[in-house]
Parts: C-alpha cells; sequence; structure tokens
C-alpha cells in the first residue's frame, strides 16, 4: 500500500472541500451555464413546432380508435 504522508492528505482534504465549497457557492451559475449549452447544442421547438406535434397526435388518437 502507498503510503502518504499525513501534510499531504490534509492538504488534499482541504482543497476537495474549498473545491466543494466555491462549487456550492457558484452552484445557479454553473446550472444556468449548463442549461444555456443544452439549448445552444438542442434548441427547444417553437410553438408552431409544437403545436403541429400535438396536432398528429391528436389526430392519430383519434384515427386509432
Amino acid at each position: 500500500m502507498l503510503a502518504l504522508p499525513f501534510t499531504q492528505l490534509l492538504l488534499c482534504m482541504v482543497q476537495l472541500t474549498l473545491l466543494g465549497g466555491v462549487l456550492m457557492f457558484f452552484r445557479p451559475l454553473l446550472v444556468g451555464i449548463v442549461r444555456a449549452l443544452v439549448l445552444v447544442v438542442r434548441p427547444r421547438p417553437t410553438k408552431g413546432e409544437l403545436a403541429a406535434r400535438r396536432q398528429r397526435a391528436q389526430a392519430a388518437a383519434v384515427g386509432s380508435h
């Protein structure tokens, strides 16, 4: 087993704790950035596209009965 000096282990734990704190503090900003990137990659359908999809679904439901 690899033996780590106590100070190196302590330093690593402190760094991970600080990183977690920074991520928690900036979480709303990071979530917003991720959501914006998702919209860039996969934009939402327009209202017209959603209405057309809904009409097709209703027509398929009526046609199957």
